[in-house]
């Protein structure tokens, strides 16, 4: 009998943190992978896309970004550079991403994105267009 009660304790405790497992990470498998967000001056959108779904921990992967100017028109010609990091870590990120290419209709390629740990991350983006500075920062959590 002490032993009938030990194994349904071990399976019912097993059964439980699987059950907390999935709902606690299993939203992760579901977050979103692209965003929308504004630049300071406004004037600029940002539409933030990881081309890796869900986003990978530990790998390095790429992002398209899209920016559109106040008319809703495509930027072409921005000079884009990333930083970023954990601000409750203190720390930045591993890697140095960059724009490698300019697609097209305002997209760009950046590469060399690598997210090491889950938690909160903040991505900065400064943008210059036409001789005008425009700064982007956006928080998501992995």
């Amino acid at each position: 009998m002490m032993r009938t009660t030990w194994l349904y304790k071990k399976i019912t405790i097993s059964t439980l943190l699987l059950c907390a497992t999935t709902l606690l990470f299993g939203e992760r498998l579901h977050a979103a992978v692209s965003w929308e967000t504004h630049s300071q001056p406004s004037g600029l959108t940002l539409h933030l896309k990881s081309l890796q779904s869900p986003i990978p921990l530990n790998q390095m992967h790429q992002w398209e970004i899209t920016i559109i100017n106040g008319e809703g028109l495509p930027v072409e010609d921005a000079e884009v550079t990333v930083t970023g990091g954990m601000p409750e870590h203190d720390h930045g990120l591993a890697t140095a991403p960059r724009v490698t290419q300019q697609l097209g209709e305002g997209r760009y390629l950046l590469e060399g994105v690598r997210f090491h740990m889950p938690g909160m991350w903040k991505l900065d983006f400064d943008i210059r267009v036409d001789n005008q500075r425009y700064q982007v920062e956006h928080s998501f959590s992995l």
